[in-house]
């Protein structure tokens, strides 16, 4: 599973979480030793039972629809003739939005003070009429620390700056709040970052005239199980209409989880629209005769050695 493939370390925004592309690479170089790399159809074909996957099988997925993976990671996998599945969100490919997750994440690496962000924050939602025992209802709940099976930590403010803006808040109040911090500590439009952050509908068919395969990653890449079953079914199937628009096969066609969320309504649904397989962030190896196909497990790219 890999998000953010590109030169980090001299970069703007060194802090963001992501794997350098000489990491890349090397990983690659790794796997290409000890693995046979599979296409999304060997494994569409192997999950119906048709055909049987190779010895030590590898599926390389990545997620969020980012510009970096038609730069960076596209050239690499052409030249070692491997594909790749690659699952954008339809609205940032479509409108030209940045999404509230990328946001987020750009807004954290800005900064060395988690704190700053943390208050301004805060303070903005007293401004939009929040209540001091609001918020610390909500950072009882939410403000958990979280170490990550790669030895990576986010702090309790981390966490609580992201669950806030992720979903705790009401929908307009997150929008609101992610523009002011966006703009206060990256210094420009939300709008005009979507534009050289994600990917062009030109930039999906290019992935698919080279033998790449595009499947969804949901519209506007919320938490789905934390929403009603109705707005699931209505970004669920945007995200179907874009497969199509695309030209990508809507039947047994394979779904990631946008931030590995899913609950039992979402299951139902993907199987009325004819989602064979659908990809968790549950750390470690899918077994597709013990798991269900709709909620295989990854590895994640910074859970191996660089």
């Amino acid at each position: 599973m890999y998000h953010y493939v590109r030169p980090i370390k001299n970069s703007e925004y060194p802090k963001i979480k992501g794997l350098e592309i000489n990491g890349f690479k090397r990983q690659i170089s790794y796997l290409t030793k000890r693995y046979n790399f599979i296409t999304a159809e060997q494994l569409i074909s192997a999950s119906l039972g048709q055909k049987n996957l190779p010895k030590n099988p590898c599926y390389l997925t990545f997620d969020d629809g980012f510009k970096d993976h038609v730069k960076y990671v596209l050239p690499e996998l052409l030249v070692r003739n491997i594909q790749g599945s690659f699952f954008p969100p339809s609205h940032a490919i479509e409108n030209r939005k940045l999404l509230d997750v990328h946001a987020i994440h750009f807004i954290l690496a800005s900064t060395k003070s988690t704190e700053k962000i943390f208050i301004d924050l805060n303070n903005k939602c007293l401004d939009l009429g929040l209540t001091k025992s609001q918020l610390e209802f909500f950072f009882k709940n939410h403000a958990i620390p979280v170490r990550y099976t790669n030895g990576n930590f986010d702090s309790a403010k981390t966490i609580y700056i992201k669950r806030m803006l992720q979903f705790v808040l009401p929908e307009k109040i997150r929008s609101i709040i992610i523009s002011f911090l966006f703009e206060k500590y990256l210094g420009q439009n939300t709008n005009k970052f979507a534009q050289e952050l994600y990917m062009t509908l030109s930039d999906i068919k290019k992935l698919i005239m080279n033998g790449m395969y595009v499947g969804s990653h949901g519209c506007k890449h919320i938490w789905l199980s934390n929403v009603e079953k109705l707005d699931q079914i209505k970004d669920i199937n945007m995200s179907i209409n874009f497969l199509k628009k695309v030209g990508v096969k809507t039947n047994n066609w394979i779904m990631s989880y946008p931030y590995g969320s899913y609950n039992h309504d979402t299951l139902k649904i993907l199987k009325t629209r004819n989602c064979l397989i659908a990809l968790t962030t549950k750390n470690g190896i899918a077994n597709l005769k013990s798991t269900n196909l709709l909620e295989l497990s990854r590895y994640d790219t910074n859970d191996f050695p660089q």
